[in-house]
This record gives C-alpha cells, sequence and structure tokens, in this order.
C-alpha cells in the first residue's frame, strides 16, 4: 500500500541511498530520478518556510485504471493539492493543459476543492489552470512572482492529512457510466475507460486488414461503455455501423435518431445483406454475437467473401443462449474458434456452420 512521505524529508537527505531505501518504506517504487530532482528543486524554494510538507503521496495510481499523479496531498476537509513534474524545458504547454484538465475531471469527484499545478524543474516554471480552464504560468526565478502565487498562498495555508489506503477513496466505478443510462454524460465524453478496456480497444482499432474478427468480452470488462466509445471514435473519420443482436432499445433508437448513429437491429442488417443493398462500410461492430444463430452467420460469411470490410464479432463466449423458434443452432456453437485472444480473426468460411448438430 502507498503510504504518505515527508517531502523535506527527501529533499534534506543527501545519501541517495537511504532516500531510496525511505521511498521504499512508503511503498514508492517507480520515483523516477528526474522527478526526484524536480522535488528536491521544488523544496528548495520553501526553504526556511513554515510549509507543510508531510502527508505527500507521491506516484499514486488509481485502481483499474490507468491514471497516476505525481505528488497528491488533502486536507481534513478533502481539499486538494496536485503537483506534476515535468524535466523537459521544451515540453509542450498543449499537454499541460490536457493533463491538468484530466487530473481535475478525477479528482473532483472526490474533493471539496481542488488546486491543480504542474511543476518544470529543467525551466524553473510553473504552471496552473485559471477558471475557464485557461493555461497561465510564471516563473520561480522571480521571486515577487513566487510570493504573489496561488502556488505559494496555497502551500503556505494548507495542512495536509494521512487519509491512508487512497484505493478506497478513487472507486473506478465512480467514473464509470452506461452510454443507456447516462447517454448525456456519455455523449459528453464525461467518462473514462479501465485499463482492460483500454487494452481492448487499442487491440480492435490496430486491426488495419479486412475480415471477420471474433472478439471475446468477458463478463465484468464493461462491454457496452468500451463498445460505444470504440464506436464513437471510429465514426468520425469512418464508415461505421453497428448492428445489435435483438431489437433495439430506446437510447440506440435516439442515438439513430438525433445523432446521426448508423445502427441496425439484426433482422434489418441480415436482411439487407441477402438483398446485397448494404452500403459500404470500413467497420462493421456485431454486439451480442453469441445470440446469433448459424443462418445468420453463414449469410455473412458469404457477404463478406465478397465485400470488404473490418467485421467485429463481439460477444462472451461463456453466455448460453437458447435455440431459436425454427431450431437453428446458435453462435455458441462455434464458440471454441475463439480460442484464447482478445481479437482474433476467424479463418472459417460459410461451409464450416452448415452442419447441425
Amino acid at each position: 500500500m502507498l503510504k504518505t512521505a515527508n517531502l523535506s524529508t527527501i529533499a534534506d537527505n543527501v545519501d541517495q541511498v537511504a532516500i531510496r531505501q525511505y521511498l521504499i518504506s512508503r511503498g514508492i517504487l517507480s520515483l523516477r530520478e528526474q522527478e526526484l530532482q524536480g522535488i528536491i528543486r521544488l523544496v528548495s524554494y520553501f526553504s526556511g518556510e513554515q510549509v507543510d510538507l508531510n502527508h505527500v503521496y507521491i506516484g499514486y495510481s488509481m485502481p483499474e485504471i490507468s491514471k497516476e499523479f505525481d505528488l497528491l496531498l488533502f486536507d481534513k476537509s478533502h481539499h486538494i493539492i496536485n503537483i506534476e513534474l515535468k524535466s523537459d524545458v521544451n515540453y509542450a504547454e498543449e499537454k499541460v493543459k490536457k493533463q491538468l484538465i484530466n487530473n481535475k475531471y478525477y479528482l473532483a469527484a472526490v474533493a471539496t476543492s481542488v488546486k491543480l499545478f504542474t511543476y518544470n524543474s529543467d525551466s524553473d516554471r510553473l504552471y496552473t489552470l485559471n477558471h475557464q480552464n485557461e493555461l497561465t504560468s510564471f516563473s520561480m526565478l522571480s521571486m515577487a512572482s513566487f510570493l504573489n502565487s496561488e502556488f505559494y498562498k496555497s502551500m503556505i495555508a494548507f495542512k495536509s492529512v494521512d487519509l491512508g489506503d487512497l484505493d478506497q477513496l478513487f472507486n473506478a466505478k465512480s467514473y464509470l457510466v452506461s452510454p443507456f443510462q447516462q447517454t448525456f454524460e456519455f455523449l459528453k465524453g464525461n467518462y473514462t475507460l479501465t485499463h482492460h478496456q483500454r487494452l481492448l480497444q487499442d487491440e480492435m482499432l490496430a486491426t488495419q486488414n479486412s475480415g471477420i474478427y471474433a472478439v471475446r468480452t468477458p463478463a465484468g470488462i464493461g462491454k457496452p461503455l468500451m463498445l460505444y466509445d470504440t464506436f464513437k471514435q471510429v465514426r468520425k473519420v469512418n464508415a461505421a455501423l453497428l448492428v445489435h443482436v435483438g431489437k433495439l432499445n430506446a437510447t440506440q433508437e435516439g442515438l439513430r435518431r438525433h445523432q446521426g448513429w448508423q445502427i441496425l437491429p439484426i433482422r434489418q442488417f441480415i436482411k439487407k445483406l441477402k438483398a446485397a443493398k448494404l452500403q459500404a462500410f470500413d467497420y462493421i461492430f456485431v454486439d451480442e454475437a453469441q445470440k446469433l444463430s448459424v443462418k445468420n452467420v453463414n449469410t455473412m460469411c458469404r457477404y463478406f467473401a465478397k465485400n470488404t470490410a473490418i467485421v467485429f464479432l463481439i460477444g462472451d463466449p461463456n453466455q448460453k443462449s437458447k435455440t431459436s423458434d425454427n431450431n437453428n443452432y446458435y453462435f455458441s456453437t462455434i464458440m471454441p474458434a475463439f480460442g484464447n485472444e482478445n481479437v482474433k480473426a476467424l479463418k472459417l468460411t460459410h461451409s464450416a456452420f452448415d452442419t447441425k448438430k
């Protein structure tokens, strides 16, 4: 478990081995040398000042979400000071701004108020956001600017406390939304993906060759958010279609009608394939693929043997599906073809599905 550290203890210790031992004792295992030097340089500006540099979380990483903060200070009223450390004099200001805005999103969910700063030790420059999320900065070399800064005033007045295990405070579920239940938040982008979701999304987006791909989405991964976020990204620059195996719900109908999303229920999709009237798409996402019938799979294999597209069959191979009214076998009959990979090209033709059990 990550424990709070005293920045003065780190900065005042000239023994590098002792510093590393102290960091390890606090659960800080990945602090880079540049960041360590940034802390030492930053603390030097408060030499002789009555500033509380104890109880600082260094390098905290949120559970399940690939999000890390360099320095976090909390007080008993859940006010937060966040300081990010940079060590490249040419580090782009746009990246600084983007990171601070991103940090604000995560921290605001658990804080009464948030103060956000980035310190670049190579340029001795400190950045912050104003109320309009515009980036402002000043040179730390100017003592007048430093003493009049919001950073100095915030640090002098702050009384940090140890909150114990921050994992109890930051719950990944607080940052996840359902595209069906919180549609407005989803469309505004007020959410994040877990590490697992991003890995699967990255693998899908890296797929370049046309063909039919099986995408394994085990229960609990948060498939709807991952899929709809991926589709939202893809449709910005590509012709993309989302196919739902079943009837469309109210949100899906609303996305079609009001947002211009191309979404079809499986019956309309298969009908268009059989009539060869489906418009050309670069990407096709078939959701709830474990419910596809063998006939539907055969139709898709025949059609996409002649028409190019990247087709993702997305589903959970462990879900059980009932047979349809006309006794067609469902896609669960070929789920072993998914293998153990998250995304796998199906090297199968429609003839492989013709035989019924």
